[in-house]
Order: C-alpha cells, then sequence, then structure tokens
C-alpha cells in the first residue's frame, strides 16, 4: 500500500509540473498576443489622427473653394456684364457708321 501511495504521489507531482508548464506556456502566447494588440492598437490610434487630419483639411480646402467660387462668380458677373456693354457699343457704333453720310 505505501508503494502505490508512492506512485499516486508521484503521478500528481508530474500531473501538476505538467499543468504548471502548460499554464507558463499558455501565459507567454497571451503575453505575445497582448504584445501584438497593443501593437495593432497603436497603428489604428495612428490611422484616426491621420483621417482626422485629413478632414480638418479637406474643411479647409472646401471652405478656400467656396471663397473661390463666390469670387469667381463675382468675377463672371462683372465680365458677363462687361461684354453686353462691348456689344452694345459695338451695335451702336455699326448704327452710327452706317447712318454718317459718306
Amino acid at each position: 500500500m505505501a508503494k502505490k501511495e508512492k506512485d499516486t504521489n508521484g503521478l500528481l507531482s508530474e500531473l501538476m509540473a505538467f499543468v504548471k508548464k502548460q499554464f507558463e506556456r499558455q501565459e507567454k502566447q497571451l503575453d505575445r498576443v497582448e504584445s501584438v494588440l497593443s501593437l495593432h492598437q497603436d497603428i489604428l490610434e495612428k490611422g484616426s489622427e491621420d483621417m482626422r487630419d485629413l478632414r480638418q483639411g479637406q474643411l479647409l480646402h472646401d471652405k478656400r473653394f467656396d471663397e473661390l467660387d463666390s469670387a469667381v462668380h463675382g468675377i463672371s458677373r462683372a465680365v458677363d456684364k462687361d461684354a453686353v456693354k462691348v456689344i452694345d457699343h459695338e451695335r451702336r457704333i455699326i448704327r452710327l457708321e452706317h447712318s454718317r453720310p459718306r
């Protein structure tokens, strides 16, 4: 009976050593996974910052384009008015040239 207790105690100690080794191995794997996840989180945060910067830049460009659009619209209206005046003056000149005796 004493031999059975020694065998049982030996098997239990071997089992406990095996379980301990497996837990240590799993802990190392979890540490590796945690470090990889940490790196991925850093990358995602940088990507989010870059996207935020791009959105802000786009908003600034949109404001500038709106300003340019209003300026160009004003200039085009002025050019159109000038073109109408030039056409009117050309018609007057043509009428005057036709009505003038030669």
